[in-house]
Formats: C-alpha cells, sequence, structure tokens
C-alpha cells in the first residue's frame, strides 16, 4: 500500500511525498523483525538492507521514468533485477522451502507487475494503473504466504 502511494505522490506532484517515503521506508525493518525472531539479527540486518534497496531503486525509477530519462531508468531496473537476485540468493540461504529459482520468480512478477503499474500511472491510464495495482496486491500477498509458509515449514514446534 505504501509503495502505491509513493508511485501516486511522485506521479501526481503530492506534498506528502517525503512523509510518504519515509512511511514506506519503515516496512523493511518491519518485516525483517520477523525474520529476526526466526533466524537472528545477522540474516534479518541483510533482508532489511536489501528490501531498503528494492524500495529505494523503485522511487529512483519511478522519478527516472516520469522525468523521461530512459537511460537512468535502464540502468536503475537492471539494478533493480540484481537486487531481487541478491533477494532470491539470501532468502534461499537460510530456508530449504525457499527454492531461489522460485523466489526469483516471484521477485521478477512483482517487478513487472510494479512496472505495469508505474508505466499506467505514469500514462494516465489510470483505470489500467488500479487493474495493475490489484495484480501487484493479490501476488504481493501470495509471496507473504510463501515466505510463512516456509518459516512454518521449517520451524513446526513453533507452530
Amino acid at each position: 500500500m505504501w509503495t502505491r502511494m509513493l508511485l501516486i505522490s511522485i506521479a501526481e506532484n503530492l506534498k506528502d511525498l517525503e512523509a510518504t517515503q519515509t512511511r514506506l521506508l519503515r516496512n523493511p525493518k518491519d518485516i525483517a523483525d520477523v525474520f529476526r525472531r526466526f533466524y537472528g539479527n545477522a540474516v534479518a540486518n541483510r533482508i532489511q538492507q536489501l528490501l531498503t534497496e528494492h524500495l529505494v531503486i523503485g522511487k529512483e525509477l519511478i522519478v527516472a521514468l516520469k522525468n523521461k530519462n530512459q537511460e537512468e531508468a535502464t540502468k536503475l531496473n537492471t539494478k533493480w533485477y540484481q537486487n531481487a537476485d541478491e533477494m532470491a540468493e539470501a532468502f534461499s540461504s537460510i530456508n530449504p522451502f525457499y527454492p531461489k529459482e522460485e523466489i526469483r520468480n516471484m521477485l521478477y512478477e512483482h517487478l513487472r507487475l510494479t512496472t505495469n503499474e508505474v508505466n499506467y500511472r505514469l500514462q494516465g491510464n489510470y483505470t489500467e494503473d488500479i487493474n495493475s495495482y490489484d495484480m501487484v496486491q493479490k501476488e504481493i500477498l501470495k509471496m507473504s504466504q510463501f515466505f510463512v509458509n516456509g518459516i512454518v515449514k521449517q520451524f513446526p514446534n513453533l507452530f
């Protein structure tokens, strides 16, 4: 939801951009804290770092696309996918129920859907923008369930 709000704030030049970005950047810590309980500080800190990078790259990419800076957008898009590869590696290294390729595919799908959402918003095609957001939301809920299931499978005695 906060990524969505950031996209709208950037695209529509809203005054809440800084406050929205600040709130969005709390998410990586919140997510990392869930993993911290099972995997410790080092793993959680790495997850937090990677998720923060994901969000910062995404914000910079939206800005580049809005400003029609295709060269910068291409560089950031490459960096975004490299970050996804790093996340797939990090998650698969901590849990045998997190297959690297499956995570990588999920993350790439997330980036693809988010890119569609961004492009539609920046084009002013609000109907498709909203439809794309619905797809992102459905996909992110599926991903979160995947990660929860992996923890439950790895630590069945805790549940």
